[in-house]
């Protein structure tokens, strides 16, 4: 598991370089320069839009900018804000995570993710507001999942989906 969320971190950090391009190769060999000191020999391919990490323990997909989706093997027992624009999307073994942004208010957006993940059989565990900021975690299963809602200009939500090893 620790190995997964090493992919999982470096991933998150290479997002915001692939919006804007200009720096893949770079990306590309710091990460692999990263994993080999964790002892993880690894591939690293940034082209088609997206960047793959392959090793042997699974693969990583990051995606960012304009090319940013939901993965297609995405849980379909997750909810995924609708109308909300995909800046970012991260597949780990055993684990996705999105940045997403919308114009509706971040009221609006933390009741709707709580009425469809309750339909949909997620457990709420806990609920944390301050000031413009909230968090809600959720468990079903072996499965956790948590969204954060900042509220500025914009509402940015995150929402980390994971499955116990």
């Amino acid at each position: 598991m620790k190995k997964a969320w090493v992919y999982f971190v470096i991933a998150m950090t290479v997002v915001s370089c692939l919006a804007v391009g200009g720096c893949k190769k770079a990306a590309e060999k710091a990460i692999e320069n990263k994993l080999a000191r964790e002892g993880v020999d690894a591939k690293v391919d940034s082209s088609g839009g997206k960047m793959t990490i392959q090793t042997k323990d699974g693969t990583t997909v990051v995606t960012g900018g304009k090319d940013a989706k939901v993965p297609e093997n995405f849980p379909k027992d997750v909810y995924v804000y609708e109308g909300a624009t995909i800046r970012g999307s991260v597949s780990v073994p055993n684990g996705f995570n999105l940045v997403m942004e919308t114009g509706d208010s971040a009221d609006k957006v933390l009741a709707t993710i709580k009425s469809k993940m309750s339909g949909l059989g997620w457990k709420e565990e806990m609920t944390m507001n301050q000031d413009k900021t909230s968090m809600v975690g959720y468990k079903k299963g072996e499965r956790t999942t948590m969204v954060n809602i900042n509220a500025d200009k914009i509402t940015h939500i995150t929402l980390t989906t994971a499955e116990k090893q």
